[in-house]
């Protein structure tokens, strides 16, 4: 199966990536519920829309539950929802809750990390129960949905701080995805921005314009931490489609994040150089960067793979900047330095 380009805009063009599509393949035929979790912007209600879409479940109701958008005095309304003129301000008519809604579907947990206490125990107990009961009814109903939910942050990690219960996390968790930022699948970002620059050229009626990225432009922007991952991604493509100069918004970008880098670099070093320029200051960043890159990979090409450049250009910069690399044997404490990798 190609994964290259997939539905709702799920492109993938990793390793790591193309295991995340396998996996959200596998589980796509079953019911289990699954949690997707990732920082901010990488991808995850795109991966819940491609698992719901392969599912048996793909014509059946799929609802949204944005967790952070819902307060908590109405969160029990809104998810089991309620009789006519159960409490005041309530509906003539009542409401069908979330939960019903979804009934032989899908339902969807957005930034589920973010209940409170009382809210994780509201959820908990449909859980356990696969049952609701509408406010101001006695009568309970059984509703059969499947769960996904997506968290921005580790839920162990806030189980061990105490604002996450364990017995809804394994509730929630049958089977979980990771997905990696984009900074750990740089080969995707040409691909995403790419793709965001052609679908903002139709969306604004800009394709007389020359929106192409250069190549020595694209393996900088490769480089970059973008911890905004597709958000940031977006964000400059909108950016280049909606300027008059497109290769003025790229070269702007890329030397305020460069400087940004490098800020944050010397920061943590606590060194600074105010007498260098800031091309010499850049180079000095990008030879070190790249030189921690390559000892902490098995070749070159793993190496520019890592680093969002082309084989050829991490040779040349290599040369340029004179690097060898320090590396121990295995069982002994001895280094060597190297000139070039194995099969190089």
């Amino acid at each position: 199966m190609d994964y290259s380009s997939t539905q709702k805009n799920f492109l993938t063009a990793s390793p790591s990536m193309r295991d995340v599509c396998r996996k959200a393949d596998l589980l796509a035929q079953s019911n289990v519920s699954v949690l997707i979790y990732g920082e901010s912007g990488v991808g995850k209600n795109q991966l819940a829309e491609y698992i719901q879409q392969r599912s048996p479940l793909s014509q059946a109701p799929f609802i949204h539950v944005f967790c952070n958008a819902v307060s908590d005095s109405l969160f029990a309304s809104e998810l089991f929802g309620y009789t006519p003129g159960a409490f005041t301000g309530a509906s003539s008519r009542g409401k069908t809750g979330l939960l019903e809604s979804a009934q032989n579907g899908t339902i969807l947990f957005d930034d589920i990390n973010e209940l409170s206490a009382e809210n994780q125990a509201l959820l908990l107990h449909f859980l356990q129960n696969k049952t609701i009961t509408p406010i101001g009814s006695l009568k309970s109903r059984e509703i059969r949905t499947r769960i996904i939910s997506l968290s921005g942050s580790s839920l162990p990690d806030l189980i061990q701080a105490g604002t996450f219960r364990a017995d809804l996390y394994y509730r929630i968790c049958v089977a979980s995805i990771y997905i990696p930022p984009l900074r750990e699948r740089r080969e995707e970002i040409p691909l995403f921005l790419r793709y965001f620059i052609r679908q903002f050229e139709e969306e604004y009626g800009c394709r007389s314009r020359d929106c192409r990225i250069l190549d020595p432009q694209m393996e900088r922007l490769c480089a970059l931490s973008w911890t905004g991952n597709l958000w940031e991604v977006q964000n400059l493509a909108l950016r280049i489609c909606l300027s008059d100069r497109p290769e003025d918004v790229i070269e702007d970008y890329l030397k305020a994040e460069e400087q940004r880098l490098f800020a944050s670099a010397s920061s943590q070093n606590g060194s600074f150089k105010p007498v260098q320029t800031l091309k010499e200051a850049l180079q000095d960043f990008e030879k070190s960067y790249i030189q921690k890159v390559i000892s902490q990979s098995d070749s070159l090409q793993s190496a520019a793979r890592q680093l969002g450049i082309s084989y050829s250009s991490l040779c040349r910069k290599r040369a340029e900047y004179g690097m060898v690399r320090s590396r121990k044997f295995p069982g002994t404490a001895q280094s060597v330095h190297r000139g070039s990798f194995p099969g190089e």
